[in-house]
């Protein structure tokens, strides 16, 4: 399984909330932090220059080789952040169904009621747009009152069992 949030922010809470359901749930998978990746802002003149940044070619290859993949994203006015919408921009010039016979878990949280819900449904959008037919997702709402900062845990046993029941439905399709 290959898992990468598509936040840049130091002190996400994306994050933070993916990291514990991975510890939580002793997951073998392949943790990528797209914010070590060199990836320019999507041009379509930059495109005709250098085709594609390597990183990005490296990250489509991660993508090939995985069966599943589990995506976090946060939430910048109601939908995904430019920091994740960049790197989708440049995956899909190098093949639009770049998620083709992938199956897909689609986590987002927020402090509010709504847990990243905008961000969701647009990953999921995006996800179809991209050939995944096989996905499942999770809205984390209210963050600081279903986390614990200094344990970095879930305190929320219903929203973790959510999770787990939600993931391993993708796993095992």
């Amino acid at each position: 399984m290959l898992v990468f949030v598509g936040s840049n922010s130091s002190k996400s809470i994306n994050v933070q909330l993916t990291k514990s359901v991975l510890k939580a749930l002793d997951l073998k998978h392949e943790y990528i932090d797209l914010r070590l990746l060199d990836i320019p802002l999507f041009s379509e003149d930059l495109e005709q220059q250098i085709k594609s940044p390597k990183a990005i070619i490296d990250l489509k290859d991660k993508i090939d080789s995985a069966d599943t993949i589990f995506i976090t994203t946060n939430e910048h006015n109601g939908t995904i952040s430019a920091f994740l919408k960049n790197i989708l921009d440049w995956l899909s010039r190098l093949n639009v169904k770049f998620l083709e016979n992938k199956k897909v878990f689609i986590l987002s949280a927020s402090k509010g009621k709504r847990g990243g819900l905008g961000a969701n449904e647009t990953m999921q959008e995006m996800v179809q747009k991209f050939g995944c037919s096989t996905f499942q997702f999770f809205a984390f709402s209210s963050f600081s009152d279903n986390f614990d900062s200094n344990s970095q845990s879930i305190t929320n046993q219903e929203f973790l069992n959510e999770i787990k029941n939600k993931l391993n439905s993708v796993l095992n399709q």
